[in-house]
């Protein structure tokens, strides 16, 4: 019975992206913060089939401790449901995504017209050169900028993998950076459609002061990812234990 909600759930998430899509065509020549709206009532849509589709419940916590101006918001990344639910309970983000996304019919119309950062991730040199100078352009047009600092999808207890990407970024911008911890995985794995009943929590953590050198950044952003995100597994894998007793 799961998988089959599963298989609706897909189809709910694409079908929703869609009929958006197609709604919000007008919106491709008009201001930006239009588009996001549009993006927006996607978060909800998904959020929303999770819910009554699959037996899966979203919490955001600690939205209080988000910056009122620019800063780099540096979360876990574990599935693609990462990339959606933030357009829920974030202003005006500017997504760190790769350049292959940008041309997909759709996403890639509505990712270029929210201005997000499409990048080479071969590039090296390169592109965190183009990576910098566009970081900049958001964080001067008062936009929170979102990368993941493991750069690719992990499953849930998967051993961390940072990369320096995210350290160069803070250091050039001088902004606060937010670790946002998450089990998403635990629910909505990182390829595959199978979708299990749950807990999902994006936890917002307390943001890291601008100004700290590479070794102590990089050292805090992950010991507080690392150990929010662990919790936050335990109290998914307790959720779905009780589920499956009751």
């Amino acid at each position: 019975m799961q998988t089959l909600r599963s298989i609706v759930y897909v189809a709910w998430l694409y079908g929703a992206l869609l009929v958006l899509g197609v709604l919000f065509l007008p919106t491709l020549f008009l201001p930006r913060r239009v588009v996001r709206k549009g993006m927006e009532w996607w978060a909800v849509a998904a959020r929303w089939g999770l819910k009554w589709i699959c037996g899966v419940r979203t919490e955001y916590r600690g939205l209080d401790r988000l910056p009122q101006g620019p800063c780099i918001i540096a979360p876990k990344h574990q599935c693609m449901y990462d990339t959606i639910a933030p357009f829920e309970w974030l202003k005006d983000p500017a997504f760190v995504l790769k350049k292959e996304l940008m041309i997909l019919p759709i996403l890639g119309w509505y990712s270029w017209k929210a201005d997000m950062i499409a990048i080479d991730r071969g590039g090296a040199l390169k592109t965190m050169k183009a990576l910098t100078k566009k970081a900049r352009q958001v964080a001067a047009d008062g936009r929170q900028l979102i990368i993941f600092p493991e750069g690719t999808r992990g499953a849930p207890g998967d051993p961390p993998d940072y990369k320096p990407g995210v350290a160069a970024i803070y250091k050039e911008l001088g902004l606060p950076c937010v670790p946002v911890a998450l089990n998403t995985g635990l629910c909505w794995p990182a390829s595959g459609f199978q979708r299990t009943p749950g807990l999902i929590v994006f936890e917002v953590l307390p943001p890291i002061e601008p100004g700290l050198d590479r070794k102590t950044f990089m050292t805090r952003l992950e010991d507080d990812i690392e150990t929010a995100t662990n919790r936050l597994i335990v109290e998914g894998r307790a959720e779905q234990s009780a589920r499956n007793a009751a």
